[in-house]
């Protein structure tokens, strides 16, 4: 019995491993060897069809407000709109595992207070990306008030999603 489950268990994981790597995880499974490590993928999440025109808008207005708040000092950054942010209004996410930094804005806050807070939300979240690309530590502490205040928004990081 334990026999089988083993096999069973293995060759789930080498049929997993063979769709996350498929060359050379693939040949070492035919060959009866499992991969060394576990191979960890990105997920790599999408706007909406539907929403591709408020986060081309968005990208747009991160151009303008890098250029007039930020003197040109950001970097060009994916900007993305969430249908699934529920309690978040945005969110900057900085480059890990080879994946590029991006800032999402939840469609939600987009649809409910209006295009004018959520490009509020989007300095926000600029404000964090200033903090990633100075390295400094990424939060709400005294550096991130100072800056938000600098560039001309409220330090506040809450508000009702309704």
């Amino acid at each position: 019995m334990m026999r089988t489950i083993r096999r069973t268990v293995r060759a789930a994981i080498a049929e997993r491993a063979a769709r996350l790597k498929p060359a050379a995880i693939a040949e070492r499974t035919a060959r009866g060897k499992l991969p060394v490590r576990k191979v960890r993928t990105l997920r790599v999440m999408r706007t909406h069809p539907e929403d591709e025109f408020i986060a081309a808008q968005l990208c747009e207005w991160h151009g303008r407000l890098n250029a007039e708040r930020f003197g040109g000092a950001l970097k060009p950054i994916a900007v993305r709109v969430s249908r699934r942010m529920r309690s978040r209004l945005g969110h900057y996410a900085p480059a890990q595992r080879g994946g590029p930094a991006e800032i999402a804005i939840s469609a939600r806050h987009v649809k409910r207070h209006g295009f004018e807070q959520a490009l509020e939300t989007l300095l926000h979240e600029m404000v964090h990306q200033w903090q990633d690309e100075s390295k400094l530590p990424l939060g709400h502490g005294a550096d991130f008030r100072v800056k938000a205040s600098e560039v001309g928004i409220t330090a506040r990081a809450r508000r009702a999603v309704d």
